[in-house]
C-alpha cells in the first residue's frame, strides 16, 4: 500500500500534470470560466427539502398543497405512494406522477407541479467573512452581492483571493476573483449560480477544499478541475 504523503505524487506523475485551487484561473481567465447564464431559462431541478404543489385535474383529493421532497428525493402521493422526484424538473416530475396514476387508478390524467419553495437554488458562503453560511437565491446575484449575504469580508480577508466553486459536467472547478477591483469598477462583477460556493480568501480555501490534486488533462476551459465533490 502506498504511503500516504506519496500516493499524491504518484497519482500526478501518472496523469501528467496535476493542479490545486491555487491554479484556479484568475483574471480575464476566471471571467471566461464562468459567463453569465440565462438564469430565467434555467430549467430548475427538484431538490431534497423542497415544497411541491403537486395539482390533478379533477381529483382535488389526490392534490397536494404543501408536499415536502423527503431527503431521499421522494414525494408521498395518495393511492400511488413515494414517487421519485428528486433531479427532475416541474415538467418532467409531472410527467411521471401523472405515469404512475395512468397506470392504475386514472384515464388520462392531467399533473401540474409547481416549485413553491426551492431550496435547492441556494449558494454557500464560507472563508473570511463575518456570517458563513447557506444563502437563498432568488434571480440574479453577482459576487459582490453574494458576499454581503454572509455580511460581508472580514477585516483581515483577503479580497484579492476569492474562490468561485461550481459543479459543472460531474466535476468541481474553481476560478479566483478580485472583489477589491470588483468594488473600486475595475472588473466586473461574475454572476454566481444556485449550488456555487464562494470561499473568501485562498488559505481557508484551501482548508476548505482539502487542497486537492487533481489531473490537469480532465480540465476543460474555464474552471479548474477539483477531486470530487462538495
Amino acid at each position: 500500500m502506498l504511503a500516504p504523503i506519496l500516493a499524491p505524487t504518484l497519482a500526478c506523475a501518472l496523469l501528467g500534470a496535476c493542479s490545486t485551487v491555487e491554479d484556479a484561473p484568475k483574471g480575464e481567465a476566471a471571467y471566461a470560466a464562468i459567463p453569465s447564464a440565462p438564469a430565467v431559462g434555467i430549467d430548475y431541478r427538484i431538490s431534497p427539502d423542497d415544497v411541491l404543489r403537486i395539482q390533478i385535474y379533477h381529483e382535488p383529493g389526490l392534490s397536494l398543497e404543501d408536499a415536502q421532497v423527503t431527503a431521499a428525493g421522494m414525494v408521498r402521493m395518495p393511492l400511488i405512494g413515494d414517487v421519485s422526484v428528486a433531479g427532475l424538473s416541474a415538467g418532467e416530475a409531472s410527467d411521471v406522477i401523472a405515469g404512475r396514476f395512468g397506470d392504475r387508478y386514472l384515464v388520462s390524467p392531467q399533473v401540474t407541479v409547481f416549485v413553491k419553495r426551492a431550496v435547492g437554488r441556494r449558494i454557500t458562503v464560507d472563508g473570511e467573512v463575518r456570517e458563513p453560511g447557506l444563502f437563498p437565491l432568488d434571480g440574479r446575484l453577482g459576487l459582490l452581492q453574494a458576499v454581503a449575504l454572509a455580511k460581508g469580508p472580514t477585516r483581515l480577508a483577503s479580497l484579492g483571493q476569492i474562490v468561485v466553486v461550481r459543479q459543472s459536467d460531474g466535476q468541481r472547478k474553481a476560478a479566483m476573483f478580485d472583489l477589491g477591483a470588483i468594488r473600486k469598477g475595475e472588473a466586473p462583477d461574475p454572476e454566481i449560480l444556485p449550488g456555487d460556493t464562494i470561499i473568501v480568501g485562498l488559505s481557508r480555501a484551501k482548508a476548505i477544499l482539502g487542497g486537492a490534486l487533481l489531473a490537469l488533462p480532465a480540465v476543460g476551459a474555464g474552471f479548474v478541475a477539483l477531486d470530487g465533490g462538495l
